[in-house]
Formats: C-alpha cells, sequence, structure tokens
C-alpha cells in the first residue's frame, strides 16, 4: 500500500509539473503573442504618423511657396498693371482717332488682367483661403475657369454652411483645386459640377465633370498616379474617406467625406 500510496505521489507530482509547465508556456506564448502584436501596432502608428509629418511639412513648404507667389502677384505684377492702366487713362487723343478704339479696348483687357490675377492671388494665399468660406474660394476657382469660355461651372451648396477647420478647410480646398487642374489637364470636359453637403456629423464634397473618364488601374500606391496619391494622402491627413469613379466616355466623379 506504501508503495502504490508512492507512485501515486510521484505522478501526482509529475502531473503537477507537466501541468505548471504547459501553464508557464502557455502564459509566456500569450504574453510575447501581445508584446508582438503591440510592437507591430506601435511601429505601425509611428510610421502613420511620420508619413503625416512628412505630408504637413510638405504642405507647410508648399503653402509658403504659394504664399510667396501669391505676394509677389499683388504687390509687384499687380501694382504694375494698375500703372499700366492709369498711364492709359492719361492718354488723350482726338476722338476720330482709329487709335481710340485699340486704346478703350487695350484698358479692357488690362482691367481683366488685373482682376484675373486678384482673384489668382486669393486662391494662392493661404491666408485668405481660411477667412473666407470653403464655397467662396471654390466659387472663386470655378469663376476663373469658366472665365476661360471652355467650361461653364455650377456650385450648389445643400445645408447650413458653417466655418471649419482651417488647416481642414485648405486641405479640402487643395484637393478640389488639384481635381480642377485635372480636369483642365486630362478630360476633355465641357462641364464642371460641385456639390457641398452639409450635414450635421459631415461634410461631403463632390466634384463631377462630363469628360472622357479612364479606366482604374488595378491595384494601390504610385500606381494611382502622383494626383491622385497626393488627394488620397492629403484626405487621409485630415480623416476624411476619398474615393475617384470615372468610367471611360462618361466623365469622373471625385468625393470626399469630412467627419465635423
Amino acid at each position: 500500500m506504501q508503495a502504490i500510496a508512492g507512485e501515486i505521489q510521484i505522478v501526482g507530482s509529475i502531473t503537477l509539473l507537466l501541468f505548471l509547465i504547459t501553464s508557464f508556456i502557455v502564459v509566456f506564448i500569450f504574453v510575447h503573442q501581445s508584446q508582438y502584436h503591440k510592437y507591430i501596432q506601435d511601429k505601425e502608428e509611428m510610421k502613420n504618423t511620420f508619413q503625416q509629418e512628412i505630408l504637413k511639412a510638405q504642405l507647410e513648404m508648399k503653402e509658403q511657396t504659394l504664399h510667396t507667389v501669391s505676394q509677389e502677384i499683388h504687390d509687384n505684377i499687380g501694382q504694375i498693371l494698375s500703372l499700366v492702366k492709369l498711364n492709359l487713362h492719361t492718354v488723350l487723343l482726338e476722338e476720330d482717332n482709329p487709335a481710340n478704339a485699340k486704346i478703350t479696348m487695350t484698358k479692357e483687357l488690362v482691367g481683366k488682367a488685373i482682376q484675373d490675377l486678384r482673384n489668382l492671388s486669393k486662391t494662392l494665399n493661404t491666408e485668405h483661403i481660411v477667412h473666407l468660406k470653403l464655397s467662396e474660394v471654390l466659387r472663386i476657382e470655378l469663376d476663373m475657369i469658366q472665365k476661360t469660355g471652355l467650361y461653364t461651372t455650377q456650385l450648389k451648396v445643400k445645408g447650413s454652411e458653417r466655418p471649419l477647420d482651417p488647416q481642414k478647410q485648405l486641405i479640402l480646398f487643395r484637393i478640389a483645386q488639384e481635381t480642377f487642374n485635372n480636369i483642365l489637364k486630362h478630360a476633355k470636359a465641357q462641364s464642371i459640377q460641385v456639390w457641398i453637403d452639409y450635414l450635421p456629423d459631415q461634410l461631403t464634397m463632390r466634384i463631377q465633370d462630363n469628360g472622357a473618364g479612364f479606366e482604374r488601374p488595378s491595384g494601390s500606391g504610385t500606381e494611382k498616379g502622383t494626383g491622385l496619391n497626393n488627394m488620397y494622402h492629403r484626405a487621409r491627413l485630415i480623416g476624411a474617406d476619398f474615393e475617384v469613379n470615372s468610367q471611360l466616355g462618361k466623365g469622373t466623379l471625385t468625393r470626399l467625406t469630412l467627419p465635423i
């Protein structure tokens, strides 16, 4: 009986030891996996933060450059054209002089150039963009496009327009500008329509053209093209969803949704 009891005690001790070893291994694996997943998550967050900081720095550099160009247009080129217009007004000719009609037309052209440069200066100037409503800066941009005589443009605002975070509004406008540039360069369109919908918890901006459209490339990344990549990255920077839907011969629709 004592021998059997001893064997039972040994078996029990071995079983307990194996249980403890197994438990230790399970706990070790669990802790290791948790730490590994946390490491991967922290690494991904650091990567995203790093990419966002790079994008912010790039945007700041671009905005500073655009601000400098805007000031140059306003302070130098605009003033020179204003002096030209003033000098033209001082030219006095006889009423029957054939040059009168040309001088009058030249005055109008110079006046138009001054106004167009002022509008361009506004859309390049960061401070001006963030102090106006989003619809106002978009309307200025669309008006300049329509003045070319090659496009008809339309802007519709639905809901109660309200102020946005300046950085978010700036990025929204730059995304719209990039979209307009793509349409002018590639779409072969005749009309551009913009809708801004203000909902209680989000803002939606849609831009539609009636151009040639394009086939979406398979995959992602640089295959989307530099312009589209810039828009996707900028949208991600402000926590917005961005998508492009296009069909050959049926135009292109870009849609951006921003939680507010």
